[in-house]
């Protein structure tokens, strides 16, 4: 990968500076004057970069939510495929606990003040804007398919019908967001390990519920 242009990296150094102000400050109060002074720069030279607040905005959030998704891919590569494989488990047996996906999204690396924060502030701004909109809708697609794309790797998810398929992935994701709007109103009021164990249970249930497999080994 070639080396980012200096207007490429002085960019992504103003929208850093718009990271920052909006953690501080919410995205309502993240003005230019605000950005440019803590990026380093006169306010004029950020419209060099950026023609109005609201491109600065919808280049932030695609990064942001660009980013989770970059996130989530490279902690799964990592991770590798299920220690236990379809071909290594017997054809009745459920196998959840080891999709390294799951973990993930109960963590701390997509669950936190600063990510929380400003995930909220881009629920906001995605009401009034569509282009901010269209982003966020992208994210969770993303999410979705990669979801499924982990649930393929436990036995009897490849057995339902893909419109279950689909729902089950998009089930995964609402408790990740559920849990994370409770995270950030109240950390102690919710569990994120005890999160994910239901959310293993629900996949058992739902896979042996419609294919009549059991969760021996679980």
């Amino acid at each position: 990968m070639g080396r980012k242009s200096k207007a490429d990296q002085r960019r992504l150094e103003i929208i850093q500076a718009f990271f920052t102000c909006v953690e501080t400050s919410g995205m309502a109060n993240a003005s230019i004057r605000k950005i440019a002074k803590t990026a380093g720069l006169h306010p004029s030279i950020l419209h060099h970069y950026f023609k109005n607040r609201e491109e600065l905005i919808e280049e932030a959030v695609k990064l942001y939510t660009d980013g989770i998704f970059e996130r989530f891919q490279d902690q799964l590569e990592q991770t590798g495929k299920l220690r236990t494989s379809k071909k290594e488990s017997s054809s009745n047996t459920c196998m959840v606990k080891d999709i390294p996906g799951l973990p993930f999204i109960f963590s701390e690396n997509m669950i936190s003040e600063i990510h929380t924060g400003f995930f909220l502030e881009c629920l906001v701004a995605a009401r009034t804007n569509l282009k901010i909109r269209s982003f966020m809708a992208r994210m969770f697609i993303r999410f979705r398919q990669a979801i499924v794309a982990q649930l393929n790797q436990v036995p009897g998810f490849d057995q339902l019908d893909p419109v279950k398929r689909q729902q089950l992935a998009a089930t995964v994701v609402a408790i990740h967001e559920g849990i994370e709007l409770q995270w950030f109103a109240d950390p102690a009021a919710v569990s994120l390990d005890r999160t994910l164990a239901i959310t293993r249970d629900l996949i058992a249930y739902v896979i042996r519920a419609a294919v009549g497999c059991s969760t021996q080994g679980e």
